[in-house]
C-alpha cells in the first residue's frame, strides 16, 4: 500500500540540499575574501614600492644638502663658528626654558603634598625634567604621603627619597623630617 505525499528518502533529500547550499556559500565567500586579501596586497606592495622611491629620493636630496653645507662650512672662520654654537646652545636654553611649565608642576604638587608638609626649594633641570624637592614633613607618615602622593600621580615618575633628617627643637624634641627627593615630572602627564 502507499500513502500519498509520503516519501522517507525527501528530508534527507532536502538536508542534504541545504548542506550543498551552504557549502556552496561559504566556499564563495571565502572566495571573495581571498580575492580581497590579494587585491589588498597588492596595492600594498605598490604603495610600499612608490614609499621606498620617494625615500630614496629624499635621501638622495639629504646627501646632496649636506654635501652643500660642509662646503659652505669650509669658508667660515673656527671662531665665528664657535660664536654661533655658543647662541644656538643659549637660544635651545630659552626654549626648553618656554617649554617647560611651572605652573602644571605647580598644580601637580599642590594635589600631592600633604598640608603637613612644607616644600622650601623646588629646582627643575629643563633638559631631562627632573625635579629636586627639598621640605620639612610634620613625621614620618606625612613624608609617606607625600611620596605615595607623588607617586600616583601620572605627571611624576621615578620618585626617589634621597635624604631624610629628623630635626630637633631646642628642647631637643622632634621638631619633624627634613627630606629631599628627586622625580621626573613629564609635561601633560604622559
Amino acid at each position: 500500500m502507499l500513502i500519498a505525499g509520503f516519501n522517507l528518502a525527501s528530508g534527507n533529500f532536502r538536508r542534504a540540499r541545504r548542506d550543498v547550499i551552504l557549502g556552496t556559500c561559504a566556499v564563495a565567500v571565502l572566495g571573495l575574501l581571498l580575492a580581497g586579501q590579494v587585491a589588498m596586497w597588492a596595492v600594498g606592495r605598490g604603495e610600499r614600492a612608490a614609499i621606498a622611491l620617494r625615500l630614496a629620493r629624499m635621501e638622495g636630496e639629504f646627501r646632496r644638502h649636506q654635501e652643500e653645507l660642509r662646503t659652505a662650512l669650509t669658508g667660515v672662520p673656527e671662531e665665528t663658528m664657535k660664536r654661533y654654537q655658543v647662541r644656538v646652545k643659549a637660544y635651545n636654553q630659552i626654549l626648553e626654558a618656554s617649554a617647560f611649565s611651572w605652573i602644571g608642576l605647580l598644580v601637580e604638587l599642590e594635589r600631592s603634598v600633604p598640608p603637613s608638609v612644607l616644600l622650601k626649594e623646588i629646582s627643575p633641570d629643563l633638559a631631562t625634567g627632573r625635579v629636586s624637592l627639598r621640605g620639612v614633613a610634620a613625621s614620618f607618615e606625612d613624608l609617606s604621603l607625600l611620596l605615595r602622593g607623588l607617586e600616583e600621580r601620572p605627571a611624576f615618575r621615578d620618585v626617589f627619597l634621597l635624604h631624610q633628617t629628623e630635626l630637633q627643637n631646642q628642647a631637643g624634641r622632634p621638631a619633624g623630617l627634613e627630606f629631599s627627593l628627586s622625580l621626573i615630572y613629564r609635561v601633560g602627564g604622559t
